[in-house]
């Protein structure tokens, strides 16, 4: 049976002049697996925070069952402190032999780094969180989250710094976990892969679709057509409307007053536009046909760390 973990009635959010959550409520349940989608800057973000607890709501109010626990893990770097070994990140103080032989850490460090064995190099247990790369922290953060087997996973872009054979283990955890699990992604496959629900932020509402990417696509589809149609008919009765007022004062006061409330009220009603993004782009000129160019770059953390990676040579254009 589902149950209630974290939910949200009424919020509010805004940024300045713009309003990231207008009068959002939603619930995320105990054994939902949702994806969320939308545009850059559009308040996927914001609102996975406001769940995971780690932002305040303008208005509105937050509901959360006790006792629930909740592991995030972000875009930005965490401020884990430089010179905290990896060991006492994944796992305090606990020695080895009470976390080793836990089939789900071995699942973790199996899909994650490679096995039991690859914990040696590059994430010896002794290696400073410092000196390692930001994949590398990245991999330790995500495989920490995944092995609190917390009652609410929420994970933004996971699938950063994975090697394919990572993403398709994490697909598979996730759709085995028993808990809830929200994924905030821009990798289609892996939406598919990992959810049954899928959200979209726009315009400051959430709306909600079942299925995964591709379920999505096609329901926004169907969505968008009824919506036309829907604009199509206010168009027609809106022109029916304004033929009728134009005929003059006499027609109009021989006329019932609600009729012409109505007419108003048509005309007032214009719906707001959908998909803003796509008008944006298209407005957008391209600014030359080159974006980024490297030449001949090495990279490495320190004087005694790997290599990241050397004399490399990259173009990317529009």
């Amino acid at each position: 049976m589902s149950t209630p973990l974290v939910g949200i009635e009424a919020a509010r959010i805004v940024y300045g002049t713009r309003t990231i959550l207008d009068d959002v409520s939603l619930a995320v349940m105990n054994d939902d697996r949702i994806g969320i989608v939308g545009v850059n800057g559009g308040g996927k973000t914001t609102l996975v925070e406001v769940l995971a607890g780690l932002r305040e709501v303008d208005s509105g109010r937050v509901t959360r069952t006790n006792g629930v626990t909740v592991s995030a893990v972000g875009q930005q770097r965490s401020g884990v402190p430089e010179a905290l070994l990896l060991g006492q990140f994944l796992f305090g103080d606990a020695p080895s032999h009470t976390w080793a032989s836990k089939p789900l850490v071995r699942d973790v460090l199996d899909g994650l780094i490679g096995g039991m064995q690859a914990v040696l190099y590059p994430f010896g247990m002794t290696t400073a969180m410092g000196s390692m790369s930001g994949g590398q922290r990245r991999k330790a953060e995500l495989a920490k989250a995944l092995m609190e087997d917390p009652d609410l996973l929420i994970l933004d872009e996971p699938t950063n710094h994975l090697e394919i054979e990572a993403i398709d283990w994490l697909a598979a955890f996730i759709s085995r976990r028993r808990s809830a699990t929200m994924i905030v992604t821009h990798d289609r496959w892996f939406l598919d892969a990992a959810c049954a629900t899928t959200w979209e932020v726009v315009d400051g509402q959430v709306h909600k679709y079942e299925g995964g990417y591709a379920a999505f696509i096609l329901a926004r589809a169907e969505r968008q057509r009824r919506d036309a149609v829907t604009e199509e008919r206010r168009q027609n009765l809106l022109r029916t409307e304004l033929a009728w007022l134009r005929r003059g004062a006499p027609a109009r006061t021989s006329k019932p007053k609600f009729r012409i409330a109505a007419a108003e009220a048509l005309i007032a009603d214009v719906p707001p536009p959908r998909d803003s993004v796509s008008l944006a782009s298209t407005a957008s000129a391209r600014l030359g046909k080159k974006i980024v160019n490297i030449e001949n770059a090495s990279f490495s953390i320190g004087v005694n760390s790997p290599t990241v990676f050397a004399d490399v040579t990259w173009h990317l254009a529009p």
